[in-house]
């Protein structure tokens, strides 16, 4: 699957753009950053600025999305500032870059293959040739530093606890699908998964990427790492092999149908069902507790959406016993299964529609 560009959110604007001259020489400050902490975010600064940089314009924003690289950053800040400086009605611009790779490449000193720094580049380019004039300068970072700052103050706003002033080296994205949530919120989402013993998924609702361990560790105890990774060894059992303990103080996954709690110790698990699996079948029924389709493992539930996650991942209908999306039981279906209505079937139904509107006022006078 091919890799898509970063998105790039609001700016956030720190004043009002002042009035461009069309026949004035102006300078572009402009800084791409992507932390080097195992939060991995990344964030742009812009100034637009005079010739006694005077600031007609800055801005500061994250860029959304995963595996952003320092080059794609770079650039992704060249190609947004570049665009304001056109919006303002620029005709003349110095483009003050401290990062060598950017620079030997809108000079035309190195090429790059296609790829989505090749893209942006190319994107580059052709707003460059939009100008009178745009000359790039090589310059020291401290040159720089207000659009450094810039960028290192970019805010975000996590989808879990709504907060909007939350700095982008404070927010965790997710790898596979790019969705930002503070590390607070996103350490309580992991904590709440492994003692409920769900999968550690990303918190967006029915998102199904797994939270990568490697990244997410730092934000653990010790003893919740632990159970992280006595997870991950189940995950590669496949669910037909894997059998839990059914010792409430257990609970445990078996390897092989053997068990060795106090209560039967060194009895094996007998493969059929035995008259004591049949009471437990009813005391189900009775109950009306549910089996998951895909491991066997019983879940009562005592609350909540009837919609119902299993430990090995299948999602059901808890009224019913269905996969999850295959009934109308009132949780609705899966959004990844649902399909836009063709457009001639929205027409008959217009039609059908305005022709019993027509009945009724007629029928009415």
């Amino acid at each position: 699957m091919a890799k898509g560009f970063p998105r790039i959110d609001e700016p956030k604007h720190a004043g009002k753009p002042t009035p461009a001259k069309p026949n004035g020489l102006y300078r572009l400050y402009f800084k791409g950053m992507v932390s080097e902490d195992p939060l991995a975010v990344a964030g742009l600064g812009i100034a637009i600025c005079g010739e006694k940089d005077d600031v007609l314009f800055q801005m500061k924003t994250p860029i959304f999305g995963s595996y952003v690289t320092e080059l794609e950053a770079e650039l992704r800040a060249l190609k947004r500032g570049l665009s304001e400086a056109l919006g303002l009605g620029i005709n003349h611009i110095s483009i003050y870059c401290d990062y060598q790779p950017i620079y030997r490449l809108i000079t035309g000193r190195s090429v790059l293959e296609e790829s989505l720094s090749g893209m942006l580049l190319n994107e580059v380019q052709h707003i460059r040739r939009k100008f009178a004039s745009s000359f790039p300068i090589f310059v020291a970072p401290q040159n720089i530093r207000y659009a450094y700052e810039l960028a290192r103050e970019t805010k975000t706003t996590c989808a879990i606890c709504l907060d909007e002033d939350i700095n982008a080296d404070q927010m965790f994205s997710v790898d596979k699908c790019g969705h930002w949530f503070c590390s607070e919120c996103l350490k309580r989402h992991i904590e709440v998964k492994l003692l409920e013993q769900g999968f550690v998924r990303c918190p967006q609702h029915r998102c199904k990427s797994k939270l990568p361990f490697t990244r997410c560790a730092y934000l653990l105890t010790p003893e919740l790492q632990a159970i992280w990774l006595q997870r991950i060894k189940e995950d590669s059992i496949p669910v037909s092999e894997r059998f839990y303990c059914p010792n409430l103080s257990s609970g445990n996954l078996l390897k092989k149908l053997e068990c060795k709690v106090p209560w039967h110790n060194n009895m094996l698990l007998h493969p059929n069902p035995t008259e004591n699996d049949g009471k437990l079948k009813a005391l189900a029924d009775e109950k009306m507790w549910r089996q998951c389709g895909k491991c066997q493992h019983m879940i009562e539930l005592s609350q909540g959406c009837i919609r119902i996650e299993c430990r090995c991942g299948h999602e059901f209908c808890y009224q019913c016993g269905a996969e999850a999306g295959r009934c109308p039981h009132g949780h609705g279906p899966d959004p990844r299964g649902v399909r836009p209505l063709p457009m001639w079937l929205k027409i008959l139904y217009w039609v059908i529609f305005l022709g019993l509107a027509i009945l009724v006022i007629w029928y009415v006078k």
